[in-house]
């Protein structure tokens, strides 16, 4: 992304490799010891997989056994990397989905169908690289106050692998709101307005949470080759590929529209995830380490555009869609909830957030928010960062101090 970051390949299965790679894959690639397939089994038993229909599925004893019993790792040339990678993989995994993970305070649901193998990958490969734990946000024109807790998730799998021990993990938080806005057809001033003040709220709250230097707040920097790749990757499409698309993305997320915006849409996060090709500032924080293991952590909607990247062909000689997490967010970050919601902005002016009658889906994300950090803390942090207290209301509220600050507009994309 702009050269401050690239991806490092999670592995690809054997099926997806050309049939003259296929040797040198047997050569390369060893199957799971015992007691490696004991570890992992104990970790994913029970994990949900989640479809296109929403259903949960758990991943039964039988199915992990026979999943790990294919399972070649290609992780590690020499014996002391394979014995690390064989050490560390079950504490990645299980810092990922596990089950203090997946309890209520972690916040991780389960994973997409098929992503299996590919955060198993990651996890062996997280032994012998940076690990980057990835939140995407999209375009918004009233970012709710939810929003800041879609990235508490990542935040707890971050705690747990430090705690391992493994390598210290980045958390990268990636605003695309300047091509989503382009996508979606979005007025221009009031999406910056709304990423102005994410950005704030991210800061803050990740300044309180996360150890200092391990967390990066990006804004996306669109040019023209942007255009030209997305525009690419949605022209490369067959009919049929267009129809699954349209029908899996169906009124979800920020999809909406025309068929053509969602095709739009869906490139787009195959170009931001699995392309590297949309261009990136660093907003607030550090940057993240380069030739890294990218992790996505997202919510339950992420599903659907999870699955729609593997009708765009990857950059020659790197897998299909990578590993991705899915917490229990049922809501987008970027769209305020249908049945009632608390805007961020909302909050700054002095609104109740006690949510009594806010939707389920809403009292549950301010519960876990809250029980990371509570409003008053959360408005005092803000205030900090550039917030003043209006004296009508005694509560603070974006002032212009905050653009003085050095905070530029996030002009972002497709979440």
């Amino acid at each position: 992304m702009s050269g401050e970051m690239h991806n490092v390949a999670c592995g690809a299965p054997v099926s997806s490799l050309p049939p003259h790679a296929t040797a040198q894959w047997n050569a390369e690639c060893r199957p799971l010891g015992k007691r490696q397939e004991n570890l992992l089994a104990g970790v994913l038993r029970g994990v949900p997989l989640l479809g296109a229909d929403g259903g949960a599925i758990p991943f039964r004893e039988p199915d992990v056994r026979r999943f790990l019993r294919d399972f070649r790792s290609d992780c590690g040339r020499c014996d002391e990397e394979r014995g690390l990678v064989n050490r560390l993989r079950p504490r990645v995994l299980d810092a990922l989905v596990g089950a203090e993970a997946r309890g209520r305070r972690g916040y991780v649901h389960g994973l997409p169908s098929g992503g299996i193998e590919a955060l198993l990958r990651a996890a062996g490969r997280a032994a012998l690289a940076p690990v980057v734990l990835r939140v995407v946000f999209g375009a918004s024109t009233c970012v709710p106050l939810r929003a800041l807790d879609y990235v508490l998730p990542a935040v707890g799998m971050a705690a747990r692998l430090r705690a391992a021990p493994c390598p210290a993990p980045h958390l990268q938080v990636v605003l695309t709101s300047a091509l989503g806005r382009h996508i979606n057809e979005l007025p221009a001033d009031v999406v910056a307005r709304e990423a102005e003040l994410l950005v704030a709220g991210l800061d803050a709250l990740l300044g309180h949470l996360a150890p200092v230097g391990s967390f990066g707040v990006y804004r996306d920097r669109p040019d023209a080759g942007t255009a030209e790749r997305l525009a690419r990757l949605a022209a490369g499409l067959t009919p049929a590929q267009r129809g699954r698309i349209l029908d899996r993305l169906r009124g979800k997320g920020g999809a909406g529209g025309c068929e053509e915006r969602t095709l739009r849409y869906a490139a787009a996060h195959a170009l931001l995830h699995d392309h590297d090709g949309v261009p990136m500032a660093l907003e607030r924080g550090a940057p993240a380490p380069r030739d890294a293991v990218v992790i996505d952590v997202g919510g339950l909607q992420e599903r659907h555009f999870h699955g729609v990247r593997a009708f765009f062909p990857p950059p020659p000689g790197t897998p299909g869609p990578g590993a991705l997490v899915l917490s229990r967010h049922s809501v987008p970050p970027y769209t305020m909830a249908r049945g009632g919601d608390i805007g961020l902005r909302e909050f700054l002016d002095g609104a109740d957030v006690s949510g009594s009658c806010l939707p389920g889906a809403v009292r549950h994300d301010l519960r876990h928010l809250w029980a990371h950090l509570g409003p008053d803390r959360l408005r005092a942090l803000l205030a900090d960062r550039g917030y003043a207290t209006r004296p009508e209301h005694g509560v603070p509220t974006v002032t212009d101090g905050v653009r003085a600050g050095g905070n530029g507009v996030p002009a972002g994309a497709a979440g």
